[in-house]
């Protein structure tokens, strides 16, 4: 398993357009990215949502986590991206995940939704494995 410890890999929006709310403000770092053998860690970005005022309508999380992946081995890739929330003291606060399959040698991407606004995070980490088909 390849472990990226950088955080050049994340770029944050802040200021789109919309109003001002606490969780605007809320930018999380990476602490972490492991990625299983075969599988390439391009890239992600950490993108709050929008609140909903001027006629905007609310979208159904508070921020998401977007990403990209190539799958460097001969067979098609079934996916589980896994972001894990932690507060100050590096406790685990909530998970949410997404799944995607990629062809062998293709790029993928994915696009994990944090529903709830957990208040007191931090920080977090994204986790790539291996899902099993039933």
């Amino acid at each position: 398993m390849k472990s990226y410890e950088k955080d050049d890999h994340m770029t944050t929006t802040k200021a789109m357009i919309g109003c001002i709310s606490p969780q605007d403000q809320k930018e999380l770092r990476c602490r972490g990215i492991d990625c299983i053998d075969g599988i390439t860690f391009e890239g992600h970005v950490f993108l709050l949502s929008l609140m909903p005022c001027c006629g905007l309508l609310a979208l159904p999380f508070w921020a998401k986590i977007s990403g990209w992946l190539v799958n460097e081995r001969q067979e098609e890739a079934l996916l589980s991206i896994m972001v894990t929330l932690f507060d100050e003291k590096q406790e685990p606060l909530a998970s949410y995940s997404d799944v995607i399959a990629v062809e062998a040698g293709e790029k993928g991407s994915f696009d994990v939704k944090l529903v709830d606004f957990q208040e007191a995070s931090q920080t977090y980490t994204i986790t790539v494995t291996d899902m099993e088909l039933p």
